[in-house]
């Protein structure tokens, strides 16, 4: 004898009922009925009387003498009618049905104990867990309500893909079968009886074990005309985020290269690895196949991108790119980070539009922090695209590795380091000077200690030995061999005063930093320091050199100020003054940077916000008789439906490496919520020295519940030997419901509750 089905259980269940006399009529409630529920059970309930009476039963033998079953059934209706002749149950009024993880909500229902079937009449909502949701006027269904058929019927998925057909067919409880249907995740009303997208079909099937979408005879209308058709489609549901398939195609057009049609596929390499194929075919005639993979693993990820193109646009037809990048950390703490660059040519990536980038970078990275101490190595190959005599005058071979220990020494107090490291660098020329290759050795022993006093002052002091040896090639004005030990001492003087007025805190803190280390001149080349940039965020800097070749040296005082007002309306200001004086000048910086002579130039800096729709910052340094060094001005807006981002900088030649010419600039990016749905963005960056523009682009999107559609416009102003001025026109759709999560969050339309 086989143990009770599914189906069984809920038969059982309600065969139960069926046991009151012929005829009787109650209101009542009937729940928590199991596979083991017999009719004295049932008979309890209607002896309750007419109350939504409840009773519950448990034995340990089933109606079809199999193994039992915990299958829990629930039935609720405000009237319950028992034909015990005829083997008939009839519920009305605000029906519903628990089985599992099924839930059948009717205004009628009617129980065939005969046939073994549930009628009901809607309008009805059948739910099959968290995913499945079917609204339909008319279902005939088996007992365990996972077969039958549904009519003027409605298919909602994840609460994103709703379908609609004629007829709607189950069968055990893994495939629907829809016919003369419709699919889309628009939200379809009275107002808008049409979707903005839909997907028509003869037949749908839905394979709820695998998650699948069938169509046969699909077409997709947009706005309600039919624009494609494919015999056989099959697409992922909701639930899926993940599945093998075609993506959206995308248009796009370049001046170089024409109009290109690009057509993404999407694969699946398990549950942590996944890869995209895009091949784009352009009016030019160049073909290109695109890669990009990605791979996931305990300790680690990779991901690898490249291009294949048969160019008709260049001299070289055949012409390829690949870049992976890396990182996996060890068991020890170490994390290791990898990165390969290869291009076939130094216009491929900038003409594509891969990569913007002006050089090749392959190298492996070794990295360790813990508490106390950090470890980091590094070697790396380069490889300049820029279209430059000097190009092997660059370093191309670098190598460096660092360690820094920390201690709390109990005799001194505070806090000492000890930092160790090397670093190795080599040029491909052979010339003198110009294809200098050395290295360098450096180890450094520093202590720092903070004492606050009673009265709120705030004193720091800081000593420092460093000591650095160089070794140098091809390069005849320096020695081979070049040893040379710098001392530091550092005093800090802070004085934070602060005062409160209502709700309105403000804070003032006058600083003064004395710093001396000794004059001496030695000739060491300068690979990291050539670039030295002077603001507020380096106004307090022990060294205002940026790497380590070069010493700020003679006795110096940072002096400066700081004030902030906090309030509680939002509106927060940050100020700051300062300069650097010096008791010699030791002509170690440009007149142009703001850091030569006796008195460096002074350094304003302001900050306004109010919470986060209003940002004003204004930095600069300016010099006394010689004028503005540097200049940086931004205001940041943001509204409820606008938003703007603005910005200008001013560099004076030789400042921070601009060493060609004057640079003035003027960047505004804006954005603007048109209406809901609607939204434009648009980006342009003017240059004031040239008079003449950079770049500029344009991006309009569309966004609804249902889809997403971008157009873009853009346009690149700058033209060199390599790289010629273009324009490129792009459109990007998206539908969503098919293996996505709805593109929509502003202008979303809320769903109904299913």
């Amino acid at each position: 004898m086989r143990a009770p089905g599914r189906t069984d259980i809920l038969a059982a269940t309600l065969l139960a009922l069926l046991s009151v006399p012929a005829g009787a009529t109650t209101p009542a409630r009937v729940a928590g009925l199991h596979s083991a529920v017999l009719p004295p059970v049932a008979a309890a309930a209607t002896t309750a009387g007419g109350s939504g009476a409840r009773s519950d039963g448990r034995r340990a033998d089933s109606p079809a003498g199999g193994a039992s079953s915990d299958m829990p059934v629930a039935l609720s209706a405000d009237r319950i009618t028992f034909t015990t002749g005829y083997r008939m149950l009839r519920a009305s009024g605000n029906v519903e049905i628990t089985y599992g993880s099924i839930v059948l909500s009717a205004r009628a229902l009617t129980y065939d104990a005969l046939n073994n079937r549930i009628t009901a009449e809607g309008p009805l909502r059948l739910r099959d867990g968290d995913t499945v949701t079917f609204i339909a006027d008319y279902a005939r269904l088996s007992t365990d309500m996972r077969e039958g058929i549904l009519r003027s019927a409605r298919m909602v998925l994840n609460r994103q893909m709703q379908m609609t057909a004629a007829e709607i067919r189950r069968s055990g409880g893994r495939y629907t079968r829809l016919f003369r249907a419709a699919a889309s995740a628009c939200t379809v009303s009275r107002a808008r009886p049409t979707p903005l997208w839909q997907i028509r079909a003869s037949q749908i099937i839905h394979d709820q074990q695998r998650r699948q979408l069938f169509f046969e005879n699909a077409e997709l209308r947009l706005g309600g005309v039919p624009v494609f058709w494919l015999p056989r489609l099959r697409l992922p549901d909701p639930s899926v985020r993940r599945a093998s398939g075609f993506l959206v195609p995308e248009v796009a057009n370049s001046d170089r290269l024409g109009l290109g049609l690009s057509a993404p596929y999407f694969v699946t390499l398990g549950d942590y690895a996944d890869a995209t194929l895009t091949p784009t075919l352009y009016s030019t005639g160049t073909a290109t196949l695109a890669v990009e993979l990605r791979r996931n693993f305990r300790n680690g990820a990779i991901r690898a991108t490249g291009a294949l193109s048969h160019d008709s646009v260049s001299a070289r037809p055949g012409r390829a790119y690949l870049f992976v990048d890396g990182k996996w950390r060890l068991a020890s703490g170490m994390q290791v980070g990898l990165r390969l660059q290869f291009a076939s040519d130094r216009d491929y990536l900038r003409e594509h539009g891969f990569s913007a980038t002006t050089r090749l970078e392959n190298a492996i990275t070794l990295n360790r922090t813990r508490r106390a101490s950090q470890f980091s190595a590094a070697m790396a190959v380069y490889r300049p695209l820029a279209a430059i005599s000097t190009a092997d005058q660059i370093p191309q071979l670098l190598g460096d590795v660092s360690y820094r220990h920390l201690w709390q020494p109990r005799l001194l107090g505070g806090q000492l380091g000890m930092t160790v490291s090397a670093l190795g660098y080599m040029r491909r020329s052979t010339a003198d000077i110009l294809g200098r290759d050395g290295r360098r050795l450096s180890a450094r022993l520093d202590w720092t200690r903070q004492w606050i006093t009673g009265r709120g002052l705030v004193l720091q002091a800081t000593a420092a030995m460093q000591a650095d040896s160089y070794g140098v090639q091809q390069d005849s004005r320096f020695a081979p061999l070049t040893r040379r030990a710098v001392p530091l001492v550092a005093l800090d003087w802070r004085w934070p005063l602060e005062r409160s007025r209502g709700q309105v805190q403000e804070v003032i803190q006058p600083r003064l930093q004395l710093v001396w280390s000794p004059g001496s001149n030695i000739a060491i080349p300068d690979e990291d320091s050539p670039l030295v940039e002077f603001g507020p965020a380096n106004l307090f800097s022990l060294d205002h050199f940026t790497g380590s070749d070069r010493v700020e040296r003679g006795l110096r005082a940072n002096v400066g100020i700081t004030w902030s007002r906090r309030a509680a309306d939002g509106w927060n200001i940050d100020a700051l003054l300062g300069r650097v004086l010096r008791l010699s000048d030791q002509g170690q910086f440009s007149a142009a940077s703001g850091l030569s002579g006796a008195a460096s130039g002074v350094v304003v800096a302001a900050q306004v916000t109010r919470m986060d729709r209003l940002r004003m910052v204004q930095r600069m340094v300016f010099s006394p008789g010689i004028g503005l060094n540097r200049n940086e001005t931004r205001l940041a807006v943001t509204g409820k439906r606008f938003d703007l981002d603005t910005s200008y900088l001013w560099l004076a030649q030789n400042n921070a490496g601009n060493s060609l010419r004057d640079r003035s600039e003027w960047l505004v990016q804006a954005g603007w919520q048109i209406s809901r749905g609607w939204r434009s963005e648009a980006s342009w960056r003017y240059d004031l020295v040239t008079g003449a523009p950079s770049d500029a682009g344009v991006v309009l999107t569309y966004r609804n519940e249902c889809m997403k559609v971008d157009l873009s416009l853009s346009r690149s102003f700058l033209s060199s030997s390599n790289v010629s001025a273009s324009t490129n026109i792009g459109i990007k759709v998206a539908l969503a419901g098919f293996g996505t999560v709805s593109p929509a969050t502003a202008g979303k339309r809320p769903c109904a509750e299913f």
